[in-house]
């Protein structure tokens, strides 16, 4: 499973980088968009198809139905918190806020718009660096199920952070789009701000309470075991 997603997310990377062709008119065409785009979607299901193998694995006789919707909503409601962050992240590239700015198409747009791209990539790259909180094949899924461990705090917190990521995501897409005339414009939401005193400040205190959520639960889950040398560190966490 592990090795499904690594070899998935690398395709993507690949696809993606394919953007600054376009991005730097090196080679503009639709079609070559719309085979770029569907590629990589296409690769992002090979990380579904690993959470559907675990699905199989871990949902006990009888609950097998419950099991994958909830894994299913979880993973829904990351996908939208995802979007949400990555239009806060325009804060960061003013050039790039309004249709206008980019219609332009300056030097400056396109390098910004470069900046931004080469930027989710990174962050996409890293993400695999949580591939040790997989298991790598099916049996060792079985042995994780077999040894009955569970943890009251773990299951809290991943349920809360579940119901605050879908609400945190439910209310911004509702601002931005409902009432995108009255709040479409502050930069937490990813406009160019409703005045010219409007600060960016709160735009990066989100992302970067985000970005340490996200790497700070993976460093302490995956390498504080092995900073206290409760654990040894092997390539083969990863694959």
């Amino acid at each position: 499973m592990a090795k499904l997603i690594l070899f998935g997310s690398i395709v993507v990377t690949f696809f993606n980088v394919l953007y600054f062709l376009i991005v730097f008119d090196i080679f503009q065409h639709a079609w070559f968009y719309i085979f770029t785009d569907v590629s990589a979607q296409f690769m992002y299901t090979l990380n579904f198809l690993a959470s559907v193998f675990c699905m199989v694995e871990v949902a006990e006789p009888g609950y097998e139905a419950i099991t994958y919707s909830l894994i299913t909503t979880v993973s829904n409601t990351v996908s939208p918190l995802s979007l949400v962050i990555s239009y806060q992240f325009l804060a960061f590239f003013p050039a790039l806020n309004t249709q206008e700015g980019i219609a332009t198409d300056t030097d400056e747009v396109r390098w910004d718009f470069a900046m931004l791209h080469m930027l989710t990539i990174v962050i996409n790259l890293t993400s695999l660096l949580a591939l040790p909180l997989l298991p790598r094949q099916k049996k060792e899924t079985r042995e994780l199920v077999a040894r009955g461990e569970h943890s009251v705090f773990w299951g809290k917190f991943a349920l809360y952070s579940a119901m605050i990521f879908l609400a945190y995501s439910t209310m911004v897409t509702f601002a931005t789009v409902v009432l995108h005339d009255v709040y479409g414009c502050f930069k937490i939401l990813g406009g160019a701000g409703c005045s010219a005193e409007e600060s960016s400040f709160p735009a990066y205190v989100m992302v970067g309470c985000v970005l340490a959520y996200c790497y700070g639960v993976n460093f302490y889950l995956s390498y504080w075991p092995i900073v206290n040398k409760k654990k040894t560190f092997s390539w083969s966490m990863f694959c």
